[in-house]
């Protein structure tokens, strides 16, 4: 019988493969966000797109210039905030990739 306080190996070895298994799922959520912040990069281009279309139309003339520049606006507004989405995310995802957990 043991009098040690140390877990049994059945115990160390269960411990460890749930470390492991966490230590993967970091890395995976960690990948996932930097995809998520592609995702919004490709939406900010998107929005700068309809921006320019919108100032295009303006510029030919249409009839409801205020829509069309309200639009724009709209959409320029959304690319900065996609744009800072994208940021935030990637700054956190690379900080798990880059953290060692045996630190």
């Amino acid at each position: 019988m043991s009098t040690s306080h140390e877990p049994g190996p059945a115990i160390q070895n269960a411990i460890a493969e749930a470390e492991r298994r966490a230590s993967e799922a970091r890395e995976r959520a960690a990948h996932s966000g930097l995809s998520a912040a592609r995702s919004f990069e490709q939406s900010a281009i998107h929005h700068e797109r309809v921006a320019e279309v919108q100032d295009r139309t303006v510029e030919q003339g249409v009839s409801d210039v205020g829509v069309h520049r309200r639009s724009a606006a709209i959409h320029r507004q959304a690319a900065v905030d996609d744009r800072n989405l994208a940021r935030l995310k990637r700054t956190e995802s690379e900080a798990c990739l880059s953290t060692d957990p045996d630190q």
